[in-house]
This record gives C-alpha cells, sequence and structure tokens, in this order.
C-alpha cells in the first residue's frame, strides 16, 4: 500500500508522458531517416500502395497512404514543427488534469508550475494569470525541482508573462521534459511516503 496512491499514480503518469516523448522524438528521427521508406509495410492484395491503418471506435479501421505520411514527417517542415508541439502540450494536459483533480496536491512550486503551463495550453499556448494574490500564496517555479538543465536554468511565473506564449518561446522541449519527470519524481516520493527533497 502506498502512502499517497493518488500521488504515486500521478507521479507514474508525468514519467510516462516524459518517456513518451522521448520515444516520440526516436520514432521521428528513423521516420526522417532516408532508408526509412524500407521499413513500409507490404502493399496489401489489390491496393497499390503500402496502408497504415488507425482504430476507429467502432472496431473499423481508417486507412491511410504509409510511404506519403512518412515522407511528410521529414519533408513538410510545417508538420515537423508540429510534431513535438503536439505532445508536449497533450502532456501538459494530460498531467495538469491528474493534478487538478487532487487540487495540486500539496502546492509545491514545481506543481504550482506545472498548473501554470497546462493552463498556458489550454487558453491558445498563452499564459492565462489571473490570481497575482493566488499566485503570490502558491509560488510556481522550478528553482527545488528534481531536473534542471546543466546551466540549472530558473523557470518562474510571474505576472508579466501573462499573454505571452507557452511553447516554445517560454520553454523548450527538453525544459517540458525536465518539469515532466521532476513532477514525476516528486510525487512518486510523495506517493511512497519517501523525503520531497534532496
Amino acid at each position: 500500500m502506498k502512502a499517497n496512491q493518488a500521488a504515486f499514480e500521478a507521479g507514474q503518469l508525468a514519467e510516462r508522458m516524459a518517456q513518451g516523448y522521448n520515444a516520440h522524438a526516436a520514432a521521428i528521427a528513423v521516420a526522417t531517416h532516408p532508408d526509412a521508406q524500407k521499413l513500409a509495410p507490404p502493399t496489401l492484395p489489390g491496393m497499390t500502395v503500402p496502408l497504415g491503418f488507425v482504430q476507429r471506435k467502432d472496431g473499423t479501421e481508417h486507412a491511410f497512404h504509409f510511404t506519403h505520411y512518412l515522407k511528410l514527417a521529414a519533408a513538410n517542415p510545417e508538420l515537423a514543427a508540429e510534431l513535438p508541439r503536439v505532445w508536449l502540450a497533450g502532456s501538459l494536459l494530460a498531467v495538469g488534469d491528474a493534478l487538478s483533480r487532487r487540487d495540486y496536491f500539496d502546492r509545491a512550486p514545481e506543481l504550482e508550475l506545472m498548473r501554470h503551463l497546462r493552463n498556458g495550453i489550454a487558453h491558445g499556448n498563452r499564459f492565462d494569470i489571473r490570481n497575482l494574490e493566488k499566485l503570490k500564496k502558491f509560488p510556481a517555479h522550478n528553482r527545488l525541482a528534481w531536473i534542471k538543465s546543466d546551466k540549472k536554468t530558473v523557470f518562474e511565473i510571474i505576472p508579466t508573462l501573462d499573454g505571452q506564449p507557452v511553447l516554445f518561446d517560454y520553454l523548450g522541449p527538453g525544459d517540458v521534459l525536465d518539469i515532466l519527470m521532476s513532477v514525476g519524481i516528486y510525487l512518486i516520493r510523495m506517493g511512497n511516503g519517501d523525503p520531497l527533497r534532496p
């Protein structure tokens, strides 16, 4: 039995989101390799191109031209630029929503940072800082976070960020991963009843 099962599960979710982004980045790197076309599935009988499939809710499949879309991952700069943003935005929403269901647990600064990042993503990728008293009461930063860049860059939510873009102006993809992993470690430690700070 965990000391705080909900915290442990939210921490695991944060870690899965960071790991998923790394898997996503690896898959995109393979997709953009010149030999990636050799990985296409065989062309099915009666078809003229290899197909990929995405499941629908009703059990049927949405089919797509596999090699065409594989090439788009490498050749279309607009699409390639959106791929990391989509994963990270979804990760911030998923983890932020899980934390919200528990009122952000103990409101630690890195959990509050996650709250502001999630809300910014949900408001058109722009920070939406409405309550300055709440920001004073619950500071939002990564100063105490378990993982930071080699330069120990600090991200802190301050009133002047209101209306500013979140991804990838305030944070880069690696910064989001550091925050997700730090939140994961913090919450898993909380879930296990371990000390929360080094």
